[in-house]
């Protein structure tokens, strides 16, 4: 990412890729399943004028260490975030995590409350489904069977909101191309690992214990992540506030990137570390 400050950071025995872009309150962000931290890129583009954000491309994805196992743990992962902040000498961050990333974010939340500033949730779970896992473990047990173009579209059905395939083709198009070109993919067995991660994640039971101020971001049109569990985040964690994002997909924060900026943004600034 250009401008951006590039560290191998060794904890839990991996080495994580981390990306530091910015000024100003860290902003750490984590990323979903099978994505690297570039992919924040057009959100970074609005944060780094007002924070230092702090990108990790979670074990298994990116220029990260991809430690071979049936699967990975939110928990590690979590874990893996808390070290780098250690690493860069940060006590508190803003956390924004995205779907796997939100997952990661919440056990932050719980395990350490104390180098949370404020949480952003966005596109997220805190339970399975039945129809979140139909569509996870589809995608483990075909990622390493299918034609990569033909595995690419049946992902962008699941997580683009249809009136954005039926509206903007060649926006879709441009992603693929993007994700096709990426010099770092990610290996079947790596993909599968954060998969099982995804499917072992309950934390509805814990989310009383969150208590940095939250705000859950959401799509109405997301098939992963019904409304059902995103208003049990929503009542789970007090205080919270939901923004849906009208005709949004699973990735409404690239669909419709303009106001998922603004929104999160406004939040981040109401709730300044330093006031705390």
């Amino acid at each position: 990412m250009n401008g951006a400050n590039e560290q191998e950071i060794f904890v839990n025995g991996v080495s994580l890729y981390v990306q530091t872009i910015g000024e100003g309150e860290p902003l750490l962000l984590l990323m979903g399943l099978g994505a690297p931290g570039d992919k924040w890129e057009p959100n970074v583009n609005a944060y780094r004028e007002h924070f230092r954000c702090i990108l990790i491309d979670n074990r298994g994805a990116g220029r990260s260490s991809k430690p071979e196992a049936d699967a990975y743990s939110i928990v590690d992962m979590a874990e893996d975030a808390v070290a780098v902040l250690d690493a860069l000498h940060v006590e508190r961050a803003h956390i924004n995590g995205v779907s796997m990333g939100g997952a990661i974010a919440q056990e932050i939340a719980v395990r350490h409350p104390e180098r949370v500033g404020s949480l952003i949730l966005t596109s997220t779970f805190c339970s399975v489904t039945n129809s979140f896992r139909t569509a996870i473990e589809t995608l483990r047990d075909y990622v390493d069977k299918m034609d990569k173009k033909a595995f690419k579209r049946l992902n962008q059905w699941m997580t683009f909101a249809q009136k954005t395939q039926n509206e903007r083709p060649d926006f879709l198009r441009e992603m693929a191309e993007q994700d096709a070109a990426y010099p770092y993919p990610m290996p079947a067995y790596a993909y599968k690992a954060q998969c099982n991660a995804c499917l072992a994640h309950d934390a509805l039971d814990r989310l009383k214990d969150i208590t940095a101020p939250t705000l859950i971001a959401a799509g109405d049109c997301d098939l992963f992540v019904p409304a059902s569990i995103t208003h049990q985040l929503h009542q789970g964690i007090r205080n919270s506030r939901l923004y849906v994002c009208k005709n949004g997909g699973h990735v409404h924060e690239w669909e419709h990137l303009d106001d998922y900026n603004r929104v999160t943004m406004e939040f981040l600034r109401r709730h300044p570390i330093d006031r705390m």
